[in-house]
């Protein structure tokens, strides 16, 4: 078994140390993690777990609900992760990064440190867009 497959497993042994016996009924990937149902002996009963193993978030539940529960929980904590690489390195991102180098470029080269008034305007307005965007796009997701 590799070491995503065995991420559940091991979760469980983790906060259960006295279990024993266990057995992988169901697995499945989510969120880039899995979720799995274990079965295993503590104390020599017989137990069923659902266990949720992503990036962010790690639980396990008894019954059905509270699987549900805890799936709502890893999805919210990705949900409000934000994917920095995808966030700049794209046309605005790499458009507000190529304009504000060289106004800090024109700053720091230029005798008396002033960078012209229309690029000085052009990064004003596309750094408050590009910023503006991702807040109103945080803020779309938050509410979705």
């Amino acid at each position: 078994m590799s070491k995503e497959k065995n991420q559940a497993l091991e979760y469980l042994k983790g906060v259960k140390p006295r279990s024993s016996g266990h057995k992988t009924l169901s697995q499945d990937e989510y969120l880039g993690g899995r979720v799995a149902q274990i079965e295993y002996t503590d104390n020599g009963e017989s137990l069923t777990q659902w266990v949720v193993v992503t990036k962010q978030h790690k639980g396990y539940a008894d019954s059905e609900s509270q699987l549900i529960q805890q799936l709502e929980s890893a999805s919210n904590k990705e949900r409000g992760r934000i994917n920095w690489i995808n966030q700049v390195f794209n046309i605005s991102g790499l458009i507000a990064l190529v304009l504000v180098g060289a106004s800090v470029y024109l700053t720091v080269t230029t005798p008396d440190g002033n960078i012209p008034e229309h690029l000085k305007a052009s990064v004003l307005t596309i750094v408050g867009f590009y910023f503006g965007g991702l807040v109103s796009s945080k803020k779309d997701s938050e509410n979705a």
